[in-house]
């Protein structure tokens, strides 16, 4: 994966790389690093969701790595009254809050998303490894009515410089989705929290957006991680073939 990481540089370098191609390429290579697992939050095909920027998603958690720290674990909560942050969460406006599903919009499990920004500098070779991110569904009243399960961590090898340039989608696992839905589902005042913890950090910051899947998005299962390498690399081939 190395080899090929590199080849992609060298291939396109000479030509500026529409954003969307830039996605394609990220997912496709951060899937040849996920391994077979049963993971309730799970890493899923590139979508394409509108808008980036803090104050123009639904941002749920922000993090940076502290000082010279390579870590960064932070998480938000709703106690009954107000939102309580930990680690290195950062609580500026829009950065880190707790959600209402009906401020998402969202009456779905299956539907939820959750995409990772990755903003570290240096542009193409700056990995970041997600080592934990954990979906909790709280009552209006602070109770804990659904938490995610055992995450598989997940090595990025390139994040591609700029907001919005690294949105890695997850989402429920069918069996976590319909114990979302059950438990967490059956009032729309109910709010959404997440925890996250990173390493390989340089920078930061990385956000965490949680929205409704794309209309008209046909979710499928990953495939092998080799499979989906050479499938993202077939359609950003077919892509950038038309524009020529």
């Amino acid at each position: 994966t190395a080899m090929l990481t590199s080849f992609m540089r060298v291939s396109f370098s000479k030509r500026k790389i529409p954003k969307t191609y830039l996605r394609i390429l990220a997912g496709a290579a951060a899937l040849a690093y996920v391994t077979s697992s049963h993971a309730s939050l799970i890493l899923l095909a590139p979508q394409d969701f509108q808008g980036t920027g803090l104050g123009a998603v639904n941002t749920i958690l922000t993090i940076q790595s502290p000082g010279s720290s390579s870590t960064e674990s932070g998480g938000v909560s709703f106690n009954g009254t107000t939102d309580a942050t930990t680690g290195d969460a950062k609580t500026g406006a829009s950065q880190t809050q707790t959600r209402t599903l009906a401020e998402l919009g969202i009456t779905s499990a299956q539907n939820l998303r959750i995409v990772f920004n990755a903003l570290e500098p240096g542009g193409t070779g700056s990995s970041i490894q997600l080592s934990n991110l954990v979906l909790t569904i709280y009552s209006s009243s602070g109770a804990t009515l659904f938490s995610s399960g055992a995450f598989t961590p997940i090595l990025f090898p390139d994040t591609f410089t700029g907001a919005g340039n690294s949105g890695f989608v997850f989402g429920l696992d069918a069996t976590q989705a319909l114990a979302a839905q059950t438990a967490g589902f059956g009032s729309t005042s109910n709010r959404i929290g997440l925890s996250a913890t990173a390493n390989l950090a340089t920078g930061g910051f990385e956000t965490f957006f949680v929205a409704n899947k794309p209309a008209g998005v046909v979710v499928q299962a990953i495939p092998e991680p080799t499979t989906a390498l050479l499938l993202g690399l077939g359609l950003l081939g077919f892509s950038w073939r038309r524009q020529k």
